[in-house]
């Protein structure tokens, strides 16, 4: 799937919410019992305090989701990725990891990134990425891309 990549705008941050929202209430409730709606609207506004290496996914249809993704010293940094419900399985997100994959490669660096314990459908896709878990932690799995994958 044909995607574009490009800076987040100021007056996006309340669509990135909803997004969000979409993305992980069934996650959230399912691992945590419950969403709360005032935590969970001041967890995320708090992230956007600083400012953030966020690029909005685009496809011919208009934004589809955010990737938001770090160039550290020792590994590119996945810190998020969100795909609008009605465009997943349609191999956006499999092209997108692909391509966050190869780039880290070429960097000479690992891709890593966690996924909740409850969001089971995410982590079954990194692994056919050949992202694998390497620390299983309180409420997270830690995942890596092998340099060779």
């Amino acid at each position: 799937m044909n995607y574009t990549l490009r800076n987040v705008l100021p007056d996006e941050i309340e669509w990135l919410y909803q997004l969000n929202k979409m993305s992980f209430l069934d996650v959230v409730v399912r691992q945590f019992g419950k969403w709360d709606e005032a935590f969970q609207r001041k967890l995320f506004f708090s992230k956007w305090e600083q400012s953030r290496p966020a690029q909005i996914i685009e496809t011919p249809s208009g934004r589809v989701g955010v990737v938001i993704l770090e160039h550290l010293e020792d590994c590119d940094w996945l810190d998020e990725i969100q795909i609008c419900p009605n465009y997943q399985s349609q191999g956006l997100g499999t092209t997108l990891l692909r391509d966050l994959q190869a780039k880290a490669r070429s960097r000479g660096v690992p891709l890593r990134l966690q996924v909740l314990h409850a969001n089971q459908r995410a982590k079954r896709l990194y692994e056919r990425m050949g992202i694998h878990e390497i620390k299983k932690m309180e409420s997270h799995y830690l995942m890596e891309s092998r340099m060779t994958d």
